[in-house]
């Protein structure tokens, strides 16, 4: 197969690329700055992170994937047509790709990923879910017959799976991530003390306060913002306290949607599961406690994935390595001429 081999995670937050022989060799921010007048994009990945919430309504900073899915077909294509550009420069061949996408997306969800990577400049492309490829990443036995339980916690969404024998048995996508905690952090600063934040100062807060338990010793930091009052600059405290209560319902809603797949999963492979554990990956997995909280709300051993950010692009490397993996599981890549609608 001619062309480098390129594994993708896609998300809501940021885009990791692996490259066969290279190793990853991308991993920015899933966003776009575009004119608002013409259209044109001005910055793509850290440099449109770097001027979210700094610019006038000239400027308008899009992030075109949303809960994993692709949101804004044009602008997804605007960003991996440029990573593409970057990774094969003058290369004749386009690149063969691994392309994860939830394992709950629908038919249409899954072919605007397709069609996106294709027009955008890949030469084939093949979806692979994210719980699979975290099984993979995170060294399940690929065909086990037991149950493995998965738990992604990304930026946009929680993929929750159940794994066994190379396949998902039961899925579930739950709309929260690290992103909704984000957005709950700036909208109780907002409604309990009048204070107006930008996403990268919610962003801060979560990962130097946040919370899935109370801290054991309360910690504070000072932050900057806007007062609703007189829309002048404002700084203010804020405790680990006030951030476990604000994001309290985000991880409630999380650690019902977990339950609810235990739910309706076999019991056989629930056995498994209650044997093997609880496998969470993902950035958000990060959050001070979460892996407490969660033992401590449903019962079950939960391990913390060793490199939990990059387990889902680690899962798509290893299919690039051993394609294998691949037609094992009746997975095969796609050229644009083979798409059907």
């Amino acid at each position: 197969m001619l062309g480098m081999r390129v594994g993708i995670d896609f998300g809501s937050s940021s885009t990791i690329m692996y490259v066969d022989g290279k190793g990853i060799v991308l991993d920015e921010p899933t966003m776009i700055a575009v004119d608002t007048e013409t259209g044109i994009p001005i910055a793509i990945g850290n440099a449109a992170y770097n001027i979210n919430g700094r610019t006038d309504e000239t400027i308008s900073v899009i992030s075109p994937v949303q809960n994993g899915i692709i949101s804004d077909y044009t602008m997804a294509e605007h960003i991996l047509r440029y990573y593409f550009q970057r990774l094969c420069k003058n290369s004749i061949f386009k690149p063969n790709v691994i392309l994860t996408v939830p394992s709950v997306a629908t038919n249409l969800q899954k072919h605007t990923f397709l069609d996106v990577a294709m027009r955008a400049g890949a030469g084939r492309v093949c979806l692979v879910e994210e719980s699979l490829a975290s099984a993979i990443g995170v060294g399940f036995e690929n065909n086990a017959l037991s149950g493995q339980f998965i738990v992604n916690v990304g930026g946009g969404a929680a993929d929750v799976s159940v794994v066994t024998m190379g396949s998902l048995a039961v899925s579930k996508s739950i709309k929260v991530g690290g992103l909704s905690i984000d957005a709950a952090i700036q909208k109780y600063l907002r409604k309990e003390r009048d204070i107006l934040v930008g996403p990268q100062t919610a962003e801060r807060l979560k990962i130097c306060l946040g919370g899935a338990v109370p801290r054991k010793e309360e910690i504070a930091i000072i932050a900057n913002g806007k007062s609703g009052l007189d829309n002048m600059p404002i700084s203010f405290e804020v405790t680990s306290t006030e951030l476990f209560d604000c994001i309290s319902e985000q991880l409630a809603i999380m650690i019902d949607g977990i339950k609810s797949v235990l739910e309706i999963t076999p019991p056989e492979l629930v056995g498994d599961i209650s044997e093997n554990g609880i496998v969470v990956t993902g950035g958000t997995s990060l959050l001070y406690g979460l892996k407490t909280r969660l033992e401590q709300d449903i019962g079950i051993e939960v391990i913390l994935a060793d490199d939990p950010m990059y387990s889902c692009a680690a899962g798509a490397a290893e299919i690039v390595h051993n394609m294998e993996l691949l037609t094992e599981n009746g997975y095969a890549f796609k050229t644009i001429q083979e798409l059907s609608y």
